[in-house]
């Protein structure tokens, strides 16, 4: 049974000593990695962000990755050149890259010249006139000044990674994970069931944020047919997986 699993979160550089990133440690992915490995004959890949918490069964395959550039390539090369029979994505991706940086003064200048040029700028003329700013600030390598007072950031959005295993495996078992924060229970399996039908999950761990502290961590897996179990720990999530997604599944 060979089984992949990414967990942890990735980060996206701002320059060559600083990066965004999020709070995703990868111990539920980890003991999830460490769960599948029990199982006899099974063969067992984790793809981890670079501070993740690592499985402690030594003979599971180990890759380390930092962006979700890095994350992709990784897992489609994974995907082309071994077929899994399950997939678990636990991994926190990174929602937003960094376009660009560009200092107050630059993008004042930008706008500046921008508005001189026409004296009524359109809304087009005015991103164009950013998109420039932002444009000349990423292409310099190093580490940014800390002595600017304000600093514009370009966010752009990155690619859909869980879109991509279907795509590519479509006959693996692929758990989706959802993470929001704060609301009703019906919303969080809502918002669950359309990230499974959007990316032909067959199940995913609806998760709160404010439900989770330490080895407490409440979530819900969702099946296809609308149904979910009930779990109360890191443990018992990474158990419950395992159960649900090897039952009469040869080794």
């Amino acid at each position: 049974m060979r089984v992949l699993v990414t967990a942890g979160g990735t980060s996206e550089r701002i320059d060559d000593v600083r990066g965004i990133t999020n709070f995703s440690t990868g111990r539920l992915g980890s003991l999830i990695a460490d769960a599948y490995a029990e199982k006899e004959n099974s063969d067992v890949t984790y793809i981890h962000g670079k501070t993740a918490i690592l499985p402690k069964n030594q003979n599971i395959k180990k890759i380390e990755i930092e962006s979700v550039d890095d994350l992709l390539n990784s897992l489609e090369t994974c995907l082309k050149q071994t077929n899994f029979d399950i997939v678990v994505h636990s991994m926190a991706v990174s929602d937003y890259y960094l376009a660009g940086t560009a200092s107050q003064d630059q993008v004042v200048a930008s706008l500046a010249k921008a508005s001189q040029a026409n004296l009524v700028a359109t809304d087009i003329q005015l991103q164009e006139a950013l998109e420039t700013s932002f444009k000349n600030a990423s292409e310099s390598a190093g580490k940014m000044s800390s002595d600017l007072g304000t600093v514009y950031m370009q966010l752009k959005q990155t690619p859909k990674v869980i879109g991509r295993i279907k795509a590519l495996q479509p006959a693996t078992t692929l758990v989706g994970f959802k993470l929001l924060v704060d609301v009703p229970e019906s919303e969080l399996i809502s918002v669950a069931t359309r990230l499974m039908a959007k990316n032909s999950c067959d199940y995913v761990l609806a998760n709160d944020k404010t439900r989770i502290s330490g080895d407490q961590h409440v979530g819900l897996l969702l099946t296809k047919d609308g149904t979910y179990t009930y779990f109360e720990t890191k443990r018992d999530i990474a158990q419950g997986i395992v159960k649900e997604t090897t039952q009469g599944r040869e080794s």
